[in-house]
C-alpha cells in the first residue's frame, strides 16, 4: 500500500512517513508500542536473553509499519532484518526502493538518504538486504552481504510460517519453520537474539500454515522467553489454548495489540461488513452497508465487467491506483477474460503508470489474494467466481479439478481469501458477479451458481449500478439485475 511504500522509502532516508502522519491517535499508539518493544530488545541484547516479542493487530492497524520502523531505526540497523511472509510485498517494496533511488539520484545527484549518486548502488543493495521473503530467509540469510544483520529478526505476517514437512525451496522442512528460525539464530549468535513476530489474524489463506501458536510452542521447546499482551493471547487463533498467560517463560507486553486502523474510515467498517458477509449474516452486513451508504461509501455490484471498468475509470484520478482482483481458485473467470493463473509481476502491476500495459490501472490483468494480501488499491473490482458460493443457504468452497468443480473442505481458507479481496480498496469497491452460461452448455458456469451469490450480496446491502444516478450500465435492464437467473 502507499503508506508502507512511503514508510520503507522514507525510513531508510530518515524522513517522515508522510502518508500516515494524519492518523495522530493511531501513530501515538504505534509509537508507544515501538518504545516498549525497543526496551525489551535492548534488555535482550544487554542481558543476552533470547526472546520472541509478539505484536498483534487488526488489518491495517500498522503492524508492518512497526516492523519497518524497528528495522530501519538507527540503533538496530547493524542487527536487524525485516522478514515477511508476504512475498509480493517484498517485490513491490524492493522495486519501489530501486525506483526511488534511481529517480532521485538522476535528478539531483543524491538519493533519499543523502548518498552521492555513485554510491547509490551500494545503498540500494544494503537497504534491500533488510527486506527478505520469509520462506527464503533460512536458505539465504547471510549469503547476500557481509553485514551482521540478523540478530534482530522482525518477522511480518509471522502467523504464516509453515509446518514441518511443507515443501520450501525444493525440499521438505525438517521441522516447523518457527523452530528452524530460532535454531538458526542460536547457531549464528548464541544468546541475545530477538524475534519480533508481527501477527495478523483471520488471514490464513494457505494450507500448511501453523498460525500464531507456532511461535509460542517453538519458544517453549527451545527455552526462549516470549513477551506478549493479554489482548494478543485472546485472539481467536489462541482462544482454545490454555496455559500461555501464566506460562513461566511469558513476559507481559502492555502495548502489544494495535486495534485502531490507519486506513480510511470506510475500511474499518468494510472489514466488519466482509466479516458478516462471509459468516453468512446478511442483516448486520446490510446495516453496515446502509451506514456506509449514508457516508457516501456505497458497496456496488454488477453483472457486467465492462460496466465495472467504466465505474472505476469514472472515479480514479491522478496517481490513484485501481485494479481487478479475484480468488486464486476463480478458474472459470477465464470465460470473462480474467485469468487468475497468469500471475503478472506484482511490482509492475502496482507501480507502473497508467498507459503501461503492465499497470493495474489498465484493468486488464488480475491479481489473486496471495499476491495482493498486505497491499492496497484506491479502487478495486472484485470478481467473484463459483469457487465460493451459496448452497442450501450457507457458503461452500470449491476447486476446479480437471474439468469440473469439486468440493473443497478448506472452507475457512477460501473465506479468508475472499476476506482479503473484500478489504483491499481504500476508496471504492465494486463486485463483479458473472451471469454464468445461460445457454446451458457449460456445467461449470451454471447461472444458479452466480445468481445465488448475487442475491445474497444484495441482501447484504450491495447496490446495483442501476441504483446510481447518472451512471449508465451496460449490464442490461433493471429487471435483469433484480432477476439474475
Amino acid at each position: 500500500s502507499s503508506s508502507i511504500l512511503d514508510a520503507a522509502i522514507s525510513l531508510f532516508g530518515q524522513h517522515e512517513v508522510s502518508s500516515i502522519k494524519a492518523h495522530a491517535l493511531s501513530i501515538q499508539r504505534i509509537d508507544q508500542t515501538i518504545s516498549e518493544v525497543s526496551e525489551w530488545i535492548d534488555d535482550s541484547f544487554t542481558n543476552r536473553q533470547n526472546r520472541i516479542i509478539l505484536v498483534s493487530g487488526s488489518p491495517g492497524a500498522g503492524k508492518t509499519l512497526v516492523g519497518l520502523r524497528l528495522a530501519f531505526a538507527a540503533d538496530y540497523r547493524e542487527d536487524a532484518v525485516f522478514v515477511t511472509g508476504n512475498a509480493p510485498l517484498v517485490d513491490v517494496l524492493t522495486a519501489a526502493l530501486k525506483r526511488s533511488y534511481r529517480d532521485r539520484s538522476s535528478r539531483r545527484g543524491f538519493d533519499l538518504a543523502g548518498y552521492p549518486k555513485e554510491k547509490a548502488r551500494s545503498a540500494i543493495h544494503n537497504s534491500l538486504f533488510k527486506i527478505v521473503k520469509a520462506h527464503k530467509f533460512l536458505g539465504e540469510r547471510g549469503a547476500q552481504t557481509n553485514s551482521s544483520d540478523g540478530r534482530l529478526v522482525i518477522f511480518d505476517e509471522a502467523q504464516r510460517t509453515y509446518e514441518k514437512g511443507r515443501m520450501v525451496l525444493g525440499s521438505k522442512l525438517k521441522d516447523h519453520e518457527a523452530d528452524l528460525v530460532l535454531e538458526s539464530l542460536e547457531s549464528s549468535y548464541g544468546e541475545g537474539c530477538v524475534v519480533v513476530a508481527l501477527l495478523g489474524h483471520n488471514q490464513a489463506i494457505n494450507k500448511g500454515e501453523r498460525g500464531v501458536i507456532a511461535w509460542l510452542e517453538a519458544a517453549e521447546r527451545r527455552g526462549w522467553e516470549f513477551v506478549v499482551s493479554d489482548e494478543s493471547l485472546q485472539l481467536g487463533e489462541l482462544g482454545h489454548v490454555d496455559g500461555w498467560s501464566g506460562h513461566p517463560a511469558r513476559k507481559i507486553l502492555n502495548q502489544g495489540h494495535l486495534a485502531d486502523s490507519l486506513r480510511f474510515y470506510r475500511n474499518a467498517a468494510l472489514e466488519a461488513w466482509a466479516g458478516f458477509v462471509l459468516d453468512g449474516h446478511a442483516e448486520p452486513a446490510r446495516s453496515i452497508a446502509e451506514e456506509l451508504s449514508q457516508e457516501g461509501h456505497d458497496i456496488w455490484i454488477t453483472r457486467d465487467l465492462d460496466s465495472a471498468r467504466r465505474w472505476v475509470r469514472h472515479r480514479r484520478v491522478g496517481e490513484e491506483r485501481a485494479g481487478i482482483i479475484a480468488s486464486g481458485q476463480a478458474r472459470r473467470l477465464a470465460a470473462d477474460g480474467l485469468f487468475v493463473g497468469n500471475k503478472p509481476s506484482i511490482a509492475d502491476w502496482m507501480l507502473a503508470p497508467s498507459g503501461d500495459v503492465r499497470s493495474s490501472n489498465m484493468l486488464e490483468t488480475v491479481q489473486n489474494q496471495y499476491q495482493i494480501q498486505g497491499l492496497e488499491l484506491d479502487f478495486t473490482i472484485v470478481a467473484w467466481d463459483a469457487d465460493l458460493r451459496r448452497t442450501n443457504g450457507v457458503w461452500s468452497a470449491f476447486k476446479m479439478r480437471g474439468a469440473n468443480w469439486q468440493r473443497d473442505l478448506e472452507l475457512s481458507v477460501s473465506k479468508n481469501g475472499y476476506r482479503v479481496l473484500l478489504t483491499r480498496a481504500r476508496k471504492g469497491m465494486i463486485l463483479f458477479v458473472p451471469r454464468g452460461d445461460r445457454l446451458g452448455e457449460d456445467e461449470t458456469r451454471k447461472p444458479e451458481f452466480y445468481g445465488e451469490i448475487f442475491d445474497f450480496l444484495l441482501l447484504c446491502g450491495a447496490r446495483t449500478l442501476e441504483d446510481e444516478i447518472g451512471f449508465e450500465s451496460d449490464g442490461g435492464s433493471r429487471e435483469d439485475a433484480d432477476n439474475p437467473n
